[in-house]
């Protein structure tokens, strides 16, 4: 009986490295999720090269704005995805671009925005001007905006295969994008 009293004052006065341990555990498994390795390196040009790889070996198919969604329940994110889901397709090692579907009658065709890697996890994105203007039309000062926002750089993150973390610095707003469900 001596001993355990003894075993748990000494745990109540001396708690075992557990805080230690998470905080090593979540700070190991934070750096394998963004550079993809727990030691030291790979030296930031090459890991700006692996990261382009992996997103553009996961970036195609049809995906969706979380932020705008209704996730509540299943059949509404499918109905969303299914009105409001955009398209991803690699163009070539790398660049890639988004193809938004835009309902008639307000256009006849989608609007395409390209995105070409920069480094690290950065990207240059072009929208086509004239396919935004076809649609949005250019009233109210509205073509000045399409022009102001038709160039810019955005940092984008897999965070998991089927969620797409895209930082848009001209906006300076997250968008985090899910992956729709195969049809």
């Amino acid at each position: 009986m001596p001993r355990l009293f003894i075993a748990l004052c000494a745990l109540i006065l001396f708690p075992p490295m557990a805080t230690a341990s998470a905080l090593y555990d979540e700070l190991a498994a934070a750096k394998i999720k963004l550079l993809g390795t727990p030691r030291a390196g790979p030296g930031m040009g090459l890991w700006a090269q692996q990261t382009n790889e992996r997103l553009l070996s996961a970036i195609e198919g049809k995906w969706f704005d979380l932020g705008y969604s209704d996730l509540t329940s299943e059949e509404g994110m499918k109905k969303y995805c299914l009105e409001y889901g955009v398209s991803f397709k690699k163009l070539t090692d790398y660049s890639f671009e988004m193809i938004s579907q835009i309902r008639p009658p307000r256009a006849k065709q989608p609007i395409h925005k390209e995105y070409i890697f920069r480094t690290g996890m950065t990207y240059n994105f072009r929208w086509n001007v004239q396919q935004q203007m076809d649609v949005q039309g250019t009233l109210g000062g509205n073509g000045k905006q399409i022009l102001r926002y038709a160039n810019g750089t955005s940092a984008l993150m897999m965070t998991t295969p089927n969620t797409l973390f895209e930082v848009d610095f001209d906006l300076g707003i997250p968008f985090l994008w899910g992956r729709c469900p195969a049809e």
